[in-house]
């Protein structure tokens, strides 16, 4: 049994402390939010004020803070906040401890700035005398606790081999249980695995909502038509289709229906399809890199 603290407790934060909960861990909540403190409290839940973190002895700091919008950018102020006391832990603790980042960040945070604030409020060095973990979420805010306890994707960026055996072995219940698929990387590629599913999902569904507009115009029902593209279309049932990297689309098809359908909507319908006109463009850039040499193996 580890002894686990939840650093922010909303949503990703709750799921997570009572999955471990209920594979048999030591969970403490953390938060600064007196109606989250209140909440978890009244159900029973071992809490704390951020502010009074030194009480706690833990194993294992899992940071589920959130990164909101500032300006257009990804606003780390909650992480400014917490590293100075995260830190303050690290350096009273005579043993091992792990960190494990959940929140979504922009490729190299952990790197260029979570692993330095560490290192400079604890005076110790990340990899030697604790280690570093990235674990993005992949929860559906409806069904956070349910997703969490029958994981589809487990995904580790660890700083070190002993990093990653670490929280390997903290999903182990989960693991045994679901058979998730699992991916062991470093830090930088696990933190853009999660915005590159959330980037394709969004993608998926302004593609849909782009033909929808094209369906209105021509008086066509496009569910009827996604719904049966969702069975044909090759990449839909073929997960592995079209993620090899560095390659443009190319054959007969494809380059000609893509063009030939754009000019169809412009033309004859007078509708603008950009994400049908991005999809050329990149293909065009990845075609004419190639050609010079730059394709990427």
């Amino acid at each position: 049994m580890s002894k686990i603290v939840i650093i922010g407790s909303g949503v990703v934060g709750q799921a997570t402390g009572k999955g471990f909960i209920q594979a048999g861990h030591s969970v403490t909540f953390v938060d600064i939010n007196p109606l989250i403190i209140e909440k978890l409290t009244k159900e029973g839940y071992q809490v704390e004020n951020i502010h009074h973190i030194n009480n706690i002895v833990w194993d294992v700091c899992i940071i589920c803070l959130p990164t909101p919008l500032k300006n257009g950018a990804i606003d780390l102020s909650f992480f400014d906040n917490v590293m100075p006391h995260i830190g303050a832990q690290l350096a009273k603790s005579n043993s091992y401890q792990l960190i494990v980042v959940r929140s979504t960040i922009p490729p190299c945070t952990t790197e260029h700035f979570i692993i330095p604030s560490l290192e400079k409020y604890s005076k110790k060095r990340a990899g030697k005398d604790f280690g570093v973990c990235m674990n993005p979420e992949f929860l559906r805010q409806k069904t956070s606790e349910k997703d969490f306890l029958k994981p589809w994707s487990i995904v580790i960026g660890a700083l070190d081999k002993r990093s990653g055996d670490a929280l390997l072995e903290l999903y182990r219940y989960f693991i045994q249980n679901e058979k998730p698929a699992i991916t062991i990387t470093d830090l930088r590629t696990a933190e853009i695995i999660k915005y590159v599913q959330n980037l394709y999902n969004a993608t998926k569904i302004s593609f849909s909502n782009e033909i929808w507009t094209v369906c209105n115009k021509l008086e066509i029902d496009g569910d009827i038509v996604m719904s049966s593209v969702a069975q044909s279309a090759e990449g839909m049932w073929n997960a592995k289709y079209g993620t090899r990297c560095g390659y443009p689309f190319d054959g007969h098809c494809l380059p000609k229906d893509t063009r030939g359908f754009l000019a169809f909507a412009e033309r004859e319908l007078k509708v603008n399809m950009p994400l049908l006109e991005a999809v050329i463009t990149v293909n065009n850039s990845i075609e004419a890199n190639n050609k010079t040499g730059a394709k990427l193996e």
